[in-house]
């Protein structure tokens, strides 16, 4: 994470970048801004502090220092900046207590947080993002009022989706999107099991495991199940087997019946090595309105798995190795078809192009190819042609590296899950290298 600010002084030929730097070894950092000089001599501050309330310190003393200097802090807030436009805007108050408030969480007991967001009730700032998520935190610490804790960490997830739906910004200083999600996210989870709401947190955490994974939070999602969903149990045994060689699971492969599942994993024992997962079912309504916003009916056989088994996994468990294979719930059928062609084609003329690629080559509709299921962590799908004629359902593989290229053609969706499931079995080389095992 880097956090900076951009500092303008008429006539703008000295502009200066500001950046506080978290971490192990946190840093403040200073850029001259338009340099045409010695690029050794770029920066005109670097310096290590030995924790983050000293480096937040002197990060706050070079920002006064700036505006003591005839400076103005501007309204950027991209630290890979390296030129300022001319009349650069000043930053508002309201976001400057925003990126206070900021460097209070990482530097500061909960008090003085708290302290700076009653400085901003009633600004801008309390309709944001960062701000909602912050006031979360303090509800949280506090465990006086978890109701509160949840609506503002539900208020800040909601807020986010809405702006970003909109297409209308919001202000998180430095902090991208992705990153600031996942953290609302993490507290949310967190806020919703302190208030006795295990589904809740589980539901939470599991759609994190799902977009934006990593080990703290898949480490979570297990304990969550280990804990609390014992129906589901097995599931945090094959995190633990699959990843407890980078620490934290320890609990749970002390749980009864692990040693013999752990056991029948490393023997090979667990037979055909895949099996559902419980998913959630789509409604005929679900089905319907994907249908409408692809304009097409959607094959019989993979309404009836919409029907039946909906938005899941195909859970691959191997000695060796594991994997999941996610099938989409209806409502992202159409926007990962968007995906799909955006990444082939990069304007009007190559989709078109494209579209009549694969006209020839396959005899198929490009812009008919709906992605269904996708391997975890790979860039990988399988592709269901769904425009009418004598193609209409048949089912192929498909990958970002061969973007031009569709592989294991079969008629159908069953057909190319039993193919699948078969290989798996056998351990056939074909059909595991599209799980990348």
């Amino acid at each position: 994470m880097y956090l900076a600010k951009f500092f303008h002084r008429a006539p703008g030929d000295d502009d200066r970048e500001l950046m506080l730097v978290p971490g192990s070894d946190p840093m403040v950092i200073g850029v001259h801004m338009n340099w045409k000089g010695d690029p050794d001599a770029k920066e005109f501050l670097r310096k290590e502090f030995p924790d983050i309330a000293r480096a937040a310190a002197a990060f706050r003393r070079h920002v006064a220092k700036l505006v003591a200097a005839g400076y103005v802090e501007t309204n950027h807030t991209n630290y890979t900046l390296r030129d300022l436009e001319p009349n650069p805007q000043a930053k508002p108050d309201w976001q400057k207590g925003l990126d206070e408030l900021m460097i209070l969480a990482l530097s500061a007991p909960m008090a003085e947080q708290a302290a700076q967001l009653d400085a901003l009730t009633g600004t801008p700032a309390e309709h944001e993002p960062l701000y909602l998520w912050h006031a979360a935190r303090r509800d949280k610490v506090a465990g006086e009022d978890l109701a509160q804790a949840v609506r503002f960490a539900e208020q800040a997830r909601d807020t986010l989706v809405a702006r970003r739906a909109a297409g209308q910004p919001h202000y998180a200083w430095s902090i991208y999107e992705g990153d600031l999600e996942g953290r609302i996210l993490e507290l949310l989870s967190d806020v919703y099991l302190q208030a006795d709401n295990p589904e809740a947190s589980l539901k939470t955490i599991e759609h994190l495991c799902k977009t934006a994974p990593n080990h703290t939070r898949i480490l979570k999602r297990a304990e969550l199940l280990c804990g609390y969903f014992p129906e589901r149990r097995e599931e945090a045994f094959d995190d633990a087997y699959q990843w407890s060689r980078f620490g934290g699971y320890e609990d749970i492969m002390a749980f009864p019946g692990y040693a013999e599942y752990e056991a029948q994993r490393k023997a090979a024992t667990s037979s055909k090595g895949w099996r559902w997962k419980p998913g959630t079912p789509a409604s005929e309504a679900d089905v319907s309105k994907a249908e409408q916003a692809l304009g097409v009916r959607l094959p019989d056989d993979y309404r009836k798995f919409l029907l039946t088994r909906g938005e899941t996994e195909l859970l691959v468990r191997l000695p060796e190795s594991s994997s999941e294979l996610r099938f989409y719930a209806p409502d992202e059928l159409a926007t990962q078809l968007r995906n799909v062609l955006d990444f082939i084609a990069h304007s009007e003329d190559e989709l078109e192009e494209a579209c009549a690629y694969f006209r020839k080559e396959y005899g198929v509709s490009l812009k008919h190819l709906v992605p269904v299921a996708e391997p975890s962590q790979l860039n990988r799908c399988l592709l269901l042609h769904v425009e009418p004629g004598d193609r209409y359902g048949r089912c192929f593989q498909w990958d970002h590296d061969g973007a031009w290229e569709l592989e294991q053609p079969q008629p159908s969706l069953d057909v190319a899950l039993k193919a699948l499931t078969d290989g798996i079995e056998r351990r056939d080389a074909t059909q595991l290298a599209f799980f990348d095992l």
